[in-house]
This record gives C-alpha cells, structure tokens and sequence, in this order.
C-alpha cells in the first residue's frame, strides 16, 4: 500500500526510474562493452553541465507557468563579449594571477549580459503583457543577429588556455570542474525552491496568477527575477561550453533548446507552471545524457537523428503528461467567484 501510495505521488520520479533503467538495460545489451568504459562515464560527467546549469535557470521559468526561448541565443551572445574581452586583454607576458583576474572580470560581464537579459525579457512579459513564446523568440532572434554582425558568423578563437583548463581540469583526480558547478548550482536552486519564500511565491505563481497578485504577492518583480536567473545560469551554462570547445559562436548549442525543454517536460516540469520536482529534472538530466551518449556509439547514425529522437520522445512524455494529469490541462485562469476585490 506504501509503495502505491508512493508511486502515485510521485508518478515522474517513477516513470523516470523506469525509464533509466530500460534506457541502460537497451544499451548494456546492444553497446555493452562501450557503455560500461570508465572514460564514457567521465565524458558524461563533463558534457552534461553545460545544458544542466542552463535547464536548471529554465527550470525556474517553468515553474513560474512562463517559458524562455532565447536562453540559447543569449548565452552565446554574453559568451560572444566575454571571450573578446579576455581575448583583448591577455597578453603573453602576463602571470597567471593576472590572467586569472581577467577572465574572473569576463565571467562576470557574461553572468551582467545575462542578467540585463534577464530584465529585459521579464519587462517585456510582465508590464506590457506580451506572450512569454512570442516576447522571447524575438529576442532570441535579436541575440542571434547581434552575435552575427559581432562575429560575422565566425567562431571567435584564441581563448586563453587558462580559461579552458575550466573545461577539462580534475579536482583531486576525479571530480570534472563543470561537475562541481553544476552540483553547486543544483543544490543552491534545490535550497531555493524548497526552502525560500522566493520558492514558495514561485510556485504560487505557476498555479494560479490571479490569486498570488490578491495575496499581496509582487508578481512583476518575481517574474522578472525569474528571468534573471534563467539568463544568468544560461550564460554560466555557456561559459561551460565554450571553456569545453575552446572558442565562441553564435549557433554554439542551438541543440541545447531542444533539449533543456525535453528534459523538463520529462521531469514534469510543465509550462503549465506550479509543478515539478528539482530531484526529477537531475534524473531526466542523466537519462537525456546517457541516451546522448548511447546513440553515439551507434557510427552508422547520422547525427542530425538525433533530433528526431529529441522530437519523437517529447511528443511520446507530451501524450503521457496528459493522460497523467487526467486528459486536460489545468486552466491558467480560474473565476474566483464571490472573490475579494483587492483595495485600491
């Protein structure tokens, strides 16, 4: 009765268990002996960082019942000014704690063009009321066309090598540096969902609006938090990636979309808002990499089938959210019958 009692309080925990494990039992039997290689672990414990630290800010959106869909596209912007800075500002004969200074200096001009993003997206949905999907893919498109007129459509080069060490440095011999940030950043936004006034307003948010504004909630100021943080933690994602391939673009991670969506709609962090656990985005995070990481041993698969497995997969949750939450959608706007007027 426990276990009944579990499994239908937390249906997406469950079926996202059963999912890792049909996930690795497909692969232990078809790519076995390459799955289980100490090396393929390794390589997901440093891809994964980059579009987990950019899921989680995203996450935060969701909740709120708000979507973002220039995430990508200003991060790679904010990635794009970072790199020239250092770039600028690196010369040969300079100490390592002199290269250390500046690049702690283009970090946080990234994490700064994140935020004003941030702002810009949560003004733009709050006070003049545009869709969320319409507001953010009109920056998107701006991000992307800034990018390119900086760049021209070229990867910017010559990071300073101190910099990729982020990428590709151990901690004690084991521990990926992207690792250790993402781990930061998971528990700071689990202690922050779960044990904030911030958390709770959030989710009052997502459920219903209408009623978090006649709870004296100022819902223009979260929402434009809200985005803030999804701008700062896709630009830190970002950073993550560009310490990782060495240079910066304006397309670099444009999969990355895709795929922070899916593994929230499969961790049943839903655009609907009000719902989802941050413990179930970690799992749907690790199932999204080890599928990642499976179908590359597969040589003879095109690379662009990956997008179809991305698409093919979030209509196949989509179809089960729904049918888990009872055949409809939780209306956005609820008639508060008999409901006090705020005062004026």
């Amino acid at each position: 009765m426990k276990l009944k009692e579990f499994s239908r309080q937390n249906r997406y925990t469950v079926m996202l268990l059963a999912l890792m494990a049909l996930v690795l039992l497909f692969f232990t039997v078809t790519k076995g002996s390459m799955l289980w290689q100490a090396s393929v672990w390794k390589g997901m414990a440093v891809q994964f960082p980059e579009y987990g630290v950019i899921t989680l800010g995203v996450m935060f959106c969701f909740i709120s019942g708000h979507i973002d869909m220039s995430f990508v596209a200003l991060g790679d912007f904010a990635t794009i000014l970072a790199a020239n800075y250092m770039i600028a500002h690196v010369t040969e004969n300079m100490s390592n704690a002199s290269v250390g200074g500046v690049l702690v200096a283009g970090i946080l001009i990234a994490l700064a063009v994140g935020a004003v993003g941030g702002v810009i997206n949560g003004l733009l949905v709050s006070l003049l009321r545009i869709p969320p999907v319409m507001a953010t893919i009109a920056m998107q498109l701006v991000w992307q066309g800034v990018s390119t007129a900086l760049t021209k459509g070229y990867a910017v080069t010559g990071i300073p090598s101190l910099y990729m060490e982020i990428g590709h440095k151990n901690l004690f011999g084991f521990l990926p540096v992207p690792l250790l940030i993402f781990l930061v950043v998971f528990l700071v936004s689990a202690f922050v969902l779960k044990y904030t006034a911030f958390g709770e307003k959030l989710y009052m948010i997502g459920t219903n609006l209408k009623a978090a504004r006649f709870s004296a909630i100022n819902t223009t100021g979260m929402l434009v938090a809200t985005y803030v943080i999804c701008g700062v933690l896709s630009c830190l994602g970002c950073l993550l990636m560009v310490s990782t391939m060495g240079s910066a673009k304006a397309d670099y991670g444009s999969s990355y979309l895709m795929r922070c969506i899916l593994i929230l709609v499969l961790a049943g962090v839903l655009p609907d808002g009000g719902m989802g656990k941050i413990l179930d985005v970690l799992l749907s995070i690790i199932t999204i990499q080890i599928i990642a990481s499976g179908v590359n041993m597969f040589p003879q698969l095109n690379t662009y089938y990956a997008s179809l497995i991305w698409g093919g997969l979030l209509l196949i949750v989509l179809i089960a959210s729904t049918r888990m939450s009872g055949g409809a959608r939780r209306p956005k706007k609820q008639k508060q019958s008999g409901a006090a007027k705020p005062a004026s």
